[in-house]
């Protein structure tokens, strides 16, 4: 069963560490590398305490066996409100869903921002994958889908290239506090099968989420309201991204919506792309 609700924490939107965030990920839009707004990822780094606290109360300690390895599997991010630079937010997290596939056990967490009037600010929904893992306790219901639509492909709206950069992943590691090892120690990176460092999931999801916002978002962040993908292979630092964009139709709010992919090196990095935006 979930358990409830953590305790909430605060934390500071910092507009200087907002503008950081943006130029670590190469944000390609004026408003952001300005810093006059936040981009869309910017609040990762804030829910990252309230994931691990959901993840790890998931399901009772032992529950879970044969697990090979856990991994970001998919990150979805709904929009609400416009994040305030230079106030307070409130984070919350809770357990959304623990499901068995083939691939291992998915663990999915809800993770809130609140302004501190408690008004929803916006919504991630984390997954990771315990890769080889089973489970006999199941519940709750998977976050909303984002498949990519077959019939999307023939509706080509353009594509955006990213140089990412050799230091991509301490640059995003310094602004984001995401210094996991294999982003930044290349022996680290072999001993976990890499053949170097990798740039970090949720930067080139920023950098995907970006690009959607520079070709049909008009440059504006807040003109998006939710962006979903799930991760399929790494970013290498010294690549290329290049995210293929395509018309998805309208949601039920009438607002746009996108599908994409990412991919690097002629390798899909990023399936099932979904990106939605104001009617």
């Amino acid at each position: 069963m979930p358990t409830p609700a953590i305790d909430s924490y605060d934390a500071y939107v910092d507009a200087d560490a907002v503008l950081a965030y943006a130029l670590a990920t190469n944000d390609p839009n004026e408003l952001c590398i300005t810093g006059v707004k936040a981009s869309p990822l910017v609040t990762a780094p804030h829910v990252v305490r309230a994931f691990i606290e959901t993840n790890t109360k998931a399901v009772p300690e032992g529950t879970i066996t044969g697990t090979r390895a856990g991994v970001h599997a998919m990150h979805d991010v709904h929009y609400f409100r416009p994040i305030e630079l230079g106030s307070m937010v409130r984070v919350e997290g809770r357990n959304q869903s623990v499901k068995q596939t083939s691939a291992g056990v998915s663990i999915t967490s809800d993770l809130r921002v609140l302004n501190q009037d408690g008004e929803l600010l916006l919504q991630h929904f984390w997954t990771t994958m315990m890769v080889g893992g089973t489970t006999t306790i199941e519940y709750g219901e998977a976050s909303p889908s984002h498949t990519f639509p077959d019939d999307a492909r023939d509706r080509v709206l353009g594509s955006f290239t990213f140089n990412v950069t050799r230091d991509q992943g301490f640059r995003y590691g310094g602004a984001s506090g995401d210094r996991n090892g294999h982003a930044i120690d290349d022996s680290i990176a072999r001993s976990e099968g890499f053949p170097s460092k990798i740039v970090q999931g949720l930067c080139t999801f920023a950098m995907s989420s970006g690009a959607a916002v520079n070709l049909i978002g008009a440059g504006d962040p807040e003109n998006l309201t939710r962006v979903a993908g799930r991760f399929s292979s790494p970013v290498f630092p010294g690549s290329t991204l290049t995210i293929d964009l395509f018309d998805a139709g309208v949601n039920e709010a009438g607002g746009r919506m996108v599908a994409f992919e990412a991919t690097s090196n002629g390798v899909t990095v990023v399936k099932h792309g979904r990106a939605e935006f104001k009617a």
